[in-house]
């Protein structure tokens, strides 16, 4: 009888113990449906829409220390939060900082529609500027660090889903035959003509506000009426450069929209017109 009941319990002090284990499951643009314990691997674009299984698997002895097993798991856990944490962060830095820069583009119109104007009244447009670059500075650092820190959260991810698309780019056609070399190309031009035109803007808009900026510290006088009236009158001309870029944004822009409604209309792939 003792025999009996010794054999059990020895089976039982070597039975292999049993966990969870969760499974990411989701459906492609082609209809498709993939599962995968990893949910780096899950593409951005699908990760709104993904649906969670758990399954009971046997659980494999580990090497790791109990506390760099937690570690671990706390990373898988948080990783989503971090990225969306980060990327509010980016957002609402950056909305702060468009809304600074306006202010100190406008601030400087100002100067430019009065650009004959009286000495005082020059004075009183710039009373207002060091609040706002102080703001705008603020910003940026804001930006730069937030950028930094989401690029080292999300990098992994967006290089796999890069070589993803790379892969797929020449197996596929739309409804003519045409691959995705055809539409990138198709496209290269505008997107060539939107790149060059937002930098020109953007290097014409920082030499704007580098302007306006300067004029800050001299609020209350320290420059003569001639002076001011030669700073307004490169503002003048940097504004108009400005408005001719903004142009030339707008008609990239316009086509490049138009193309993608061509795209989706043709059963192109989307990501070939990125």
């Amino acid at each position: 009888m003792k025999k009996k009941l010794l054999i059990p319990l020895i089976l039982l002090m070597f039975a292999v113990p049993s966990y969870a284990t969760t499974v990411y499951k989701w459906v492609d643009e082609k209809g498709v449906i993939n599962f995968t314990d990893d949910y780096k691997k899950v593409p951005h674009a699908f990760r709104n829409r993904v649906k969670t299984e758990k399954y009971l698997e046997e659980k494999p002895s580990s090497i790791l220390p109990q506390r760099m097993t937690a570690k671990i798991e706390e990373q898988v856990e948080t990783g989503s939060y971090d990225r969306d944490y980060r990327s509010k962060q980016l957002d609402e830095a950056t909305l702060n900082y468009e809304k600074a820069r306006e202010e100190l583009l406008k601030e400087g119109e100002r100067l430019v529609w009065h650009r004959y104007g009286s000495k005082t009244q020059y004075q009183m447009f710039t009373a207002e500027l060091p609040g706002i670059s102080q703001r705008l500075e603020s910003y940026r650092e804001q930006i730069i660090k937030a950028k930094a820190m989401l690029d080292e959260v999300t990098g992994e991810t967006q290089e796999e889903d890069a070589v993803s698309s790379s892969k797929n780019e020449g197996t596929q056609t739309d409804f003519y035959g045409r691959d995705g070399t055809w539409w990138k190309e198709r496209v290269r031009p505008w997107k060539e003509q939107l790149e060059g035109a937002t930098q020109s803007y953007e290097k014409a808009c920082e030499s704007f506000l580098k302007r306006v900026e300067g004029l800050g510290p001299f609020r209350w006088g320290g420059l003569s009426l001639t002076q001011y009236q030669m700073i307004s009158s490169v503002l003048t001309e940097l504004s108009g450069q400005m408005a001719e870029y903004e142009a030339q944004i707008l008609e990239a822009r316009g086509m490049l929209s138009r193309l993608s409604k061509e795209a989706r209309e043709t059963g192109a792939d989307p990501a070939w017109l990125e």
